[in-house]
């Protein structure tokens, strides 16, 4: 994979991780309406916090090839700005510029947001959920104490993914973990290890300093 399609993937993806969702036969639309309405509290929980800090694994698998990548990381977000890094990788925003560091070859990629294929956020993910998914509830299942909801989101437009997989705590209505299926058989999956409703993110953090980093190359694509 190219950096511009890791960049690329990434934006559409990041976040992904903080997003949404097989389809079901039996009761499709009572299903649908069970999912609509989870995802409608789930949202409504992240709309009621002003930032967010989710901490996270990510892996991604590709049974026919063989593949299996695993790392760390985690998402700050504040209004429409956000931090994401992922081991060497940072996706960072002030809400309309949009910097992609690749840390280890000293690379940036600069883009104004609105250019951007989806935005980071969890809350305005699920803010165009109805418009952009069909959301159908799959099943329950128990992880830990608390009872979790699967629910697949399939695009109502071809994209880079076919579905979306969302598990959200029935108690909290925090999501637990999230998956992107792609046409090519990978599976890309956040798994949130923790969430922190209150967390103190200087204004500095959503934006990237180019004079920070001596002989950095700039890739300007506003």
């Amino acid at each position: 994979m190219t950096r511009k399609m890791f960049i690329r993937y990434m934006t559409i993806w990041t976040l992904p991780m903080l997003m949404i969702l097989n389809i079901v036969t039996a009761q499709p639309q009572r299903y649908e309406e069970k999912a609509d309405d989870i995802l409608t509290e789930t949202r409504k929980v992240l709309q009621a916090h002003e930032a967010l800090r989710m901490d996270f694994s990510y892996s991604f698998t590709h049974e026919q090839r063989d593949e299996n990548d695993q790392m760390e990381g985690f998402i700050l977000t504040k209004n429409d700005k956000y931090y994401f890094k992922q081991g060497m990788h940072h996706f960072i925003s002030d809400g309309i510029t949009v910097w992609s560091f690749l840390e280890e070859v000293n690379e940036v990629h600069i883009s104004y947001a609105e250019d951007t294929e989806e935005a980071i956020s969890p809350a305005s993910i699920l803010d165009n959920f109805r418009e952009e998914y069909r959301s159908t509830w799959i099943r329950q299942e128990s992880t830990g104490q608390d009872p979790v909801h699967i629910i697949d989101l399939v695009p109502h437009q071809p994209q880079t993914f076919y579905k979306f997989r969302v598990a959200v705590c029935d108690a909290t209505k925090h999501i637990v973990y999230t998956e992107a299926h792609d046409r090519q058989g990978g599976i890309y999956r956040y798994d949130i290890e923790k969430i922190d409703t209150s967390p103190e993110i200087p204004e500095n953090k959503f934006t990237f300093q180019v004079e920070d980093y001596p002989d950095i190359e700039v890739v300007d694509m506003r």
